[in-house]
């Protein structure tokens, strides 16, 4: 049995949603819960991810810190470049007992961020 949890959900580029307020070209999501904050879940995590038009860079954050507050996160995953508009649906692997697991954006200067999802 496997477990999905959305980390971001749909949030286009000058429209506030969920920790977007809109303008900020620099933003991060909520934490969510990863493979390893279950102990004994594995450390396989599966990343995926649908962008239309999305300009800017998108780190996919993790911690092996109990809580997600105050954590210590480190990139596991980066997506685009910031230079062009990037459209793709795509789904990447990340090994690590990672507690939670987050999303960073930076430069995000356009287009769409449609999901993304973890699978463990």
């Amino acid at each position: 049995m496997s477990t999905t949890l959305s980390i971001l959900d749909y949030t286009t580029y000058g429209t506030a949603a969920g920790n977007y307020d809109g303008s900020s070209m620099d933003w991060a999501s909520d934490g969510v819960q990863g493979a390893g904050y279950y102990r004994g879940h594995g450390g396989l995590q599966s990343i995926r991810y649908q962008l239309s038009d999305f300009v800017g860079t998108i780190y996919v954050d993790a911690t092996l810190d109990e809580t997600a507050i105050d954590a210590n996160w480190f990139a596991t995953i980066t997506i685009g470049d910031g230079s062009t508009a990037l459209t793709e649906l795509r789904s990447q692997t990340v090994v690590g007992n990672f507690t939670w697991v987050r999303v960073r954006v930076e430069g995000f200067d356009g287009g769409t961020i449609n999901y993304i999802n973890i699978t463990y």
